[in-house]
């Protein structure tokens, strides 16, 4: 019996230890494919209701970006508008909870260079990316440094001098 107990323990204590992980790359992926296919949009939200194993702050900031993408397919004007200010909310909450949290600042960056002008959603962006830019040597996270490199290395969001710190 203690052999059968050992066996069980070693098998998914390791799992329970790593879910995290996968948790959050699991959020990251389906916050991709939510940006490009509403069916995507709908999984992400309902994804993000099943409350995943990851850091609580991060939830909501995910949250957030759920809302906007919502916003993003609604037709309805007042719909997309109240969508993307609840998300704004989430996500600035969040931040304001956690400031130095590169992936939350990473996550309002994307919005901030993204949202249309009229929505007057910019005035962090200068913040964000030196945050972003400061503490990204720092990260453990590989999946996440990825991202960030990914989206960072755009013309449009650095200079040549900051691409180099990628």
């Amino acid at each position: 019996m203690r052999i059968f107990l050992k066996i069980i323990l070693a098998i998914f204590i390791p799992l329970n230890i790593f879910g995290g992980d996968n948790d959050i790359i699991k959020v990251r992926n389906l916050y991709y494919k939510a940006s490009e296919d509403k069916d995507e949009a709908e999984k992400f939200y309902d994804h993000l209701k099943t409350s995943p194993s990851i850091s609580p702050n991060l939830l909501v900031g995910y949250k957030g970006m759920s809302y906007m993408i919502k916003a993003n397919y609604s037709w309805n004007p007042y719909n997309k508008l109240s969508f993307f200010l609840k998300g704004k909310d989430l996500l600035d909450n969040a931040i304001v909870k956690e400031p130095t949290n590169i992936e939350l600042r990473f996550l309002r960056y994307c919005v901030q260079t993204n949202a249309p002008s009229f929505l007057a959603y910019s005035s962090k962006t200068k913040e964000d990316k030196a945050v972003i830019l400061y503490g990204y040597s720092m990260l453990k996270d590989g999946d996440l440094k990825d991202r960030i490199k990914n989206y960072m290395n755009n013309p449009k969001y650095c200079s040549i001098e900051e691409r180099n710190l990628f």
